[in-house]
């Protein structure tokens, strides 16, 4: 049997009417002598309580059935948004979160990444990279930018990234559409009543998303379909493989800019340290110049010394990447995690590199796992795509490594293909 209409939200309800109807908004206005702008409003979620009247006429302009007038009149009268009673588009999208600390360096990544947001080609952006490399706060400095200029509101949902404040005020996306977005077979109820909320608005809705499934496909193109001036930023540790969607890498800084970020942090716990220590540039080595596990490193800097402090990133920097204060991620687990989600064949591959801390060529890199030059290529694409492994373009031959965090991780021996690659 047939799921009743009346979970529909009246917008999405009254919009699948009409469309089944095939009649045009003039028409439909002209039938039931409603003005064009008000089925407008009401097919857009900007109004939200039509009077029992303007309902009446709607149904009898669109020839309604007995069941479906009454799905109409019950949609009007039930409070939406899953848990959301009349949820406007205030309540979700406004001012972006407000990060704690200034973001350091990362001027050209800021205005690549604004640019293609802010032009009508790139409607959906998706940051990826290694765990602590900074995409929940490029996409916060990104959100704050667009939000100035261009004028675009901000949806964030999912952020649980503890250097940005949110607004209280806010009203989070109902979880049903954020897990729809994220499945064919989801909540499309839930979906349809945040496209109504959102309408042809200009909304930067943030996906700071930590789970590992992928967006769909299927209720994306759905979403940017319904609401004309909605672009998507996405955070992930990969692509999520969508049409038209546009991959931002976002690599460790500048060791310049990884240095200073030390620097700040350093001199948060320990006022009396002096910027510009030739060991911060170490430190920032140790860390692969990760902007997360410099600032849970730098808090340790209160109890220990720089050359202690050295000392133990050396000897193993794990459980310095948790921040002295308990708080914050557990940064080895996702990094596990990051190397886990790889398919079999990369996992493989990235073994194997762990023999050149060095780096390697890719042609002597296939010769050592075994594999063709085409699949070692395809593998290194997506491994590069994570930010699991890196390029170094600086020198004659290209050369393919690790970062030295990934390259340190001991994962369960099921985890890589056992026929190469042995640690050294």
């Amino acid at each position: 049997m047939e799921a009743r209409e009346v979970q529909q939200a009246f917008g999405p309800l009254l919009l699948r009417f009409r469309v089944r109807s095939g009649l045009t908004q003039q028409e439909l206005a002209d039938f039931s002598t409603i003005s064009v702008r008000a089925i407008r409003d009401l097919e857009h979620g900007r109004a939200r309580t039509p009077r029992r009247d303007t309902v009446r006429l709607l149904a009898d302009g669109l020839r309604l059935n007995d069941r479906d007038r009454e799905d109409l009149h019950a949609a009007a009268g039930r409070r939406s948004g899953h848990g959301c009673p009349s949820l406007r588009l205030q309540d979700v999208a406004g001012d972006p979160p407000v990060a704690r600390t200034p973001l350091l360096g990362r001027k050209g990544n800021l205005a690549t990444l604004t640019a293609g947001l802010a032009s009508v080609g790139d409607r959906i952006v998706s940051v990826v990279g290694l765990p602590g490399v900074g995409k929940s706060r490029l996409a916060a400095e990104a959100a704050a930018r667009l939000h100035r200029d261009p004028g675009l509101r901000v949806a964030w949902a999912c952020g649980d990234a503890c250097e940005l404040v949110h607004d209280p005020a806010r009203t989070p996306l109902p979880a049903a559409a954020v897990d729809a977005l994220h499945s064919d077979t989801g909540d499309t109820d839930a979906l349809d009543t945040v496209a109504a909320v959102l309408g042809d608005e200009p909304v930067l809705l943030v996906l700071d998303d930590p789970r590992p499934d992928r967006l769909a496909a299927a209720p994306v193109a759905r979403l940017l379909a319904s609401c004309p001036g909605l672009r998507i930023l996405a955070t992930a540790r990969r692509p999520h493989g969508l049409p038209g969607e546009q991959v931002f890498l976002l690599d460790p800084p500048e060791q310049e800019d990884a240095r200073e970020i030390l620097d700040h942090h350093l001199g948060l716990a320990d006022p009396r340290l002096r910027f510009g220590d030739p060991r911060t540039e170490e430190i920032c080595l140790l860390l692969d110049a990760l902007p997360g596990a410099l600032v849970s490193a730098a808090s340790w800097s209160s109890v220990y010394d720089l050359d202690t402090l050295r000392a133990l990133l050396v000897e193993d920097p794990f459980p310095l990447l948790a921040r002295l204060d308990g708080g914050g991620p557990d940064r080895r687990n996702a990094f596990l995690t990051a190397v886990e989600d790889c398919p079999g064949e990369q996992r493989s591959l990235l073994s194997a590199l762990r023999a050149f801390p060095e780096g390697v060529t890719a042609a002597s890199l296939a010769e050592a796992s075994g594999s063709s030059m085409t699949d070692c290529g395809r593998s290194l694409a997506g491994l590069m795509t994570r930010g699991l492994v890196r390029r170094d373009r600086g020198s004659a031959l290209s050369l393919f490594r690790t970062p030295r965090l990934v390259g340190l991780l001991d994962p369960a021996p099921h985890t890589f293909d056992d026929r190469i690659g042995a640690t050294p």
